[in-house]
């Protein structure tokens, strides 16, 4: 009898468990499914042309460098005769594989144009019948706020109960300063300045900076401010640099000295580096802008660190969720004008955009979320009108040019 220690087999998984496997496999298959499905014949055929042209092309790269390739290899072992043999096998190759992936592309491009067709009666009657289309789930949604109200009222506000597992997992995981030996870096200030090791991952860096720049924000703060606009500015600088694995590697090696004035690539005439507040406001967008912007996906990614936990269903979760919150609070500030209380209405739409306006570059977003709500009514009122919403975009189109 052996003396060595038998090696431990895993536990079989339960029934309960493959189960569960399978049908979030299904889940994520119909979720691909559902998004290449066609809104419309427009829709389809353009979907349909795309799938035989990418087809096509790939069928031309494979029938030329198949060939090429096989010449290579053959060349290499055996040869001229080895080349011979693996450029006449290349061709054949390349020749079936080029057919096979045209004809593949032509068959899918065929079928989205036949689904568009078949999806065009509904996508005029569904409209005018208040439903809109969502691209992430292929197919038209009927929503009904008040029932969605309802729904969300034992929601938690911080989505705690999707997020509360991977938070903790990302808390547990990341290092505090000093965890590890810094020997192997020429300088630790931008690690200091994200509070993080310098073997931290890229997860645990994107995470840092997301709560670290909002806690010293200076539209959480105050722009007047000085010691916490200093440290939003390192850890701005900081994280541009730890982010990108090529300067992060630089840095690792040769310090600030490696690196450009801007910080933007190595050491050369740089300019003056990028406004932090910039740099934050278009990876996570704005704290003050919640009620109209929300959450965005690039935020949870940064506070979760990336986790495994958050897959393709509770992402989609959260984002309804997300719409479903922001589609409430517009509800509430449309009641006055529903009520035809316009003169009320534009005083406090007015106060509010005064007050969003004082924000970190708070002028363009309000303008830039004036013109997503124009677009989007025009889009909506001429979608129930036609079932494609043509008209309209055509006149909102042409008004913005005036």
């Amino acid at each position: 009898m052996s003396d060595q220690p038998q090696q431990q087999q895993k536990p079989a998984k339960t029934k309960e468990e493959l189960e569960a496997e399978q049908q979030k496999a299904k889940e994520q298959l119909q979720a691909i499914l559902d998004q290449s499905r066609p809104k419309h014949l427009g829709y389809g055929i353009a979907s349909g042309v795309g799938n035989i042209l990418g087809a096509a092309v790939g069928a031309v790269g494979i029938v030329v460098l198949a060939p090429t390739l096989g010449l290579g290899v053959g060349a290499k072992q055996g040869g001229i005769l080895g080349g011979t043999v693996g450029l006449v096998g290349g061709v054949v190759v390349g020749a079936v594989g080029g057919v096979a992936l045209a004809v593949g592309g032509a068959v899918q491009g065929v079928t989205q144009v036949i689904r568009g067709a078949a999806a065009t009666p509904e996508a005029i009657i569904a409209p005018s019948q208040g439903k809109w289309w969502n691209e992430v789930e292929g197919k038209w949604i009927l929503t009904k706020l008040d029932e969605e109200y309802q729904n969300m009222l034992d929601v938690p506000q911080d989505d705690e109960d999707i997020l509360g597992d991977a938070i903790k997992d990302a808390e547990k995981s990341t290092k505090p300063p000093g965890a590890v030996t810094a020997s192997k870096v020429v300088d630790t200030a931008y690690y200091d300045a994200l509070e993080i090791a310098p073997d931290a991952e890229p997860s645990k860096v994107k995470r840092q900076y997301y709560l670290l720049a909002r806690k010293y924000h200076p539209d959480r703060v105050g722009k007047d401010d000085k010691v916490c606009a200093d440290k939003f500015k390192d850890i701005a600088e900081a994280y541009q640099v730890l982010s990108d694995p090529e300067l992060r590697s630089k840095y690792d090696s040769e310090g600030k000295d490696g690196l450009s004035a801007d910080r933007t690539g190595v050491a050369s005439d740089g300019v003056n580096q990028p406004d932090p507040a910039l740099l934050f406001a278009f990876l996570f967008g704005s704290d003050k802008f919640g009620d109209y912007i929300g959450r965005l996906a690039t935020a949870t990614s940064a506070v979760v660190a990336d986790s495994p936990k958050i897959g393709p269903t509770e992402a989609r979760t959260l984002q309804h969720r997300r719409v479903t919150r922001l589609a409430l609070k517009l509800a509430e500030r449309l009641a006055l004008w529903v009520e035809e209380d316009y003169d009320g209405a534009k005083a406090i739409w007015t106060s509010a955009a005064e007050d969003l306006a004082q924000a970190s570059y708070g002028t363009e977003l309000v303008h830039l979320i004036g013109k997503v709500y124009s677009l989007q009514a025009h889009r909506i009122l001429g979608s129930s009108r036609s079932g494609m919403g043509m008209p309209s975009i055509v006149q909102w189109a042409k008004a913005q040019m005036v």
